[in-house]
């Protein structure tokens, strides 16, 4: 890895960011300036949950609010529209290359600029369409900007997975979206439970979604177990579901937007167990594998799944939670019911002993990459 002071004015990177507040993109984005590394930054805020802020080093352009449900070839249409005017006031320099968040961006640049981009996907939406020929077609398209792109991260290696299989591209690496890097000398505790005291609260951290499962796991606390709690901790359209639930049982509750990295110690200091239940009815879910698992090892919380997910096998793996049907309210019941506190504290003891390196952050991975194109 090369010193901060060779890479100071000798590269550009120029990072496209579907959302300006996403705590895994400012991340990335602190590491290519902290690095030494020439930053601009394009790209666009969502309507909701926007509390996360870039470094103050980094040169921003905010091209507005765009909202889930907007026509998607009109939004295709003023991405274009944007880097092609990028790609112009940049037209007399050689030393750039441009850092694609998501398929969109990632997607224009195959097209307009095809050597020159780093593409980083965290999800895989069009998985998620119901005609097996239009996910055919994208899935097509995704590969060709992979194919295209100097290098490809995914967050997921279950997306490597579905996209290649056991044989894929070299200029694939797969990093999963771990806690951010001030956390690595964090002092961790794993709390004890005791039989005693079976009073537990379960959390969602996060961009609030899926209805059928998240949402049906608080209303089944609230409704069944009066001494454990369900905690909302986030935004999203589905904000108005949080606060129903709230205001309907008194021991679920909602509090609202935070910020990453900066809350999350006092967000989990509340937390006994981490609910990270996705719904499987869309493929996307079944094989992401999200930053909650890396938060509960972090914070030694147990963290329950669904079953028949990419996450399920992490977790059995490591040995650190357990997977249900929630979407069923039978199942949450049974699992509810189930819980005794020395499984509890041998996971959290578990996890408290793994190594820092599994589940915190590093950018070495990146900046090697940047470093070895201008090379």
């Amino acid at each position: 890895m090369r010193e901060n002071s060779q890479r100071v004015n000798k590269m550009k990177v120029i990072c496209l960011l579907s959302s300006l507040s996403q705590p895994r993109c400012i991340k990335r984005v602190n590491a290519l300036v902290d690095a030494g590394f020439d930053v601009e930054v394009y790209g666009y805020l969502r309507k909701y949950y926007d509390v996360n802020t870039m470094s103050y080093k980094v040169s921003i352009v905010n091209w507005g609010v765009i909202s889930n449900g907007v026509n998607y070839f009109k939004r295709i249409k003023d991405i274009a529209y944007n880097i092609k005017k990028i790609l112009r006031e940049n037209k007399s320099r050689r030393d750039i290359l441009y850092y694609a968040f998501g398929f969109d961006f990632s997607l224009i640049l195959s097209f307009l600029r095809p050597h020159s981009y780093i593409y980083e996907s965290s999800d895989l939406i069009y998985a998620n369409y119901k005609s097996k020929i239009i996910v055919s077609i994208f899935k097509t398209i995704d590969k060709l900007i992979i194919k295209k792109s100097y290098k490809t991260i995914l967050t997921s290696e279950g997306f490597r997975d579905y996209l290649y299989g056991a044989k894929y591209p070299e200029n694939i690496i797969v990093h999963p979206n771990k806690v951010n890097s001030c956390f690595r000398d964090f002092k961790r505790e794993n709390k004890e439970y005791s039989s005693e005291n079976k009073k537990l609260t379960f959390a969602y951290v996060g961009a609030f979604r899926y209805p059928n499962t998240v949402f049906r796991f608080a209303r089944v606390i609230g409704e069944k177990f009066p001494d454990y709690s369900f905690y909302f901790y986030g935004d999203s359209e589905y904000t108005y579901l949080a606060k129903e639930l709230s205001e309907k049982y008194d021991n679920v509750k909602f509090f609202g937007k935070f910020r990453n990295p900066e809350d999350l110690e006092a967000i989990y200091s509340n937390v006994d167990i981490l609910a990270v239940c996705y719904d499987t009815s869309t493929l996307n879910e079944r094989i992401a594998e999200p930053n909650k698992l890396y938060e509960a090892i972090c914070f030694c919380k147990p963290i329950v799944v669904s079953k028949g997910t990419f996450l399920e096998k992490k977790i059995k793996t490591l040995g650190i939670g357990f997977a249900i049907d929630a979407a069923d309210d039978v199942s949450i019941t049974a699992f509810l019911k189930s819980i005794d506190t020395e499984t509890l504290n041998i996971i959290g003891k578990k996890e408290k002993e793994m190594d820092v390196d599994s589940y915190v952050d590093s950018s070495e991975f990146l900046i090697d990459a940047v470093d070895s194109f201008l090379s």
